[in-house]
């Protein structure tokens, strides 16, 4: 996923639920690529019917994430919405990349 100034490489994975944690494995990098602009990013991941959580990066710098969301919404849910956004601040809306839709295999 990448939009100006933030990109995510990774993957995802559900896991079985005999595993623990089990839920949603993400695991990447997510970075910031425009460093002079004085903004956060962060990732965006949202289980149909909840909130959108959050994953924060670090202004100017890459982060590693490998993160299970074990939530009990994840382990009956086939889909989950992603996509990787700058925080502007309160007073301009974020900007995020496309939004993708991944389905359970």
């Amino acid at each position: 996923m990448r939009t100006t100034g933030v990109g995510f490489i990774g993957t995802y994975q559900w896991q079985h639920p005999s595993k623990i944690p089990s839920g949603l494995h993400v695991k990447g990098s997510l970075r910031d690529e425009n460093k002079n602009d004085g903004h956060n990013v962060y990732l965006r991941i949202k289980v149909e019917g909840y909130p959108w959580g959050e994953i924060r990066g670090v202004q100017k710098k890459q982060v590693k994430i490998d993160r299970v969301f074990s939530d009990g919404a994840v382990l009956k849910t086939n889909n989950v919405r992603m996509h990787a956004c700058i925080d502007r601040g309160s007073l301009r809306p974020d900007y995020c990349s496309k939004e993708r839709l991944y389905s359970r295999r």
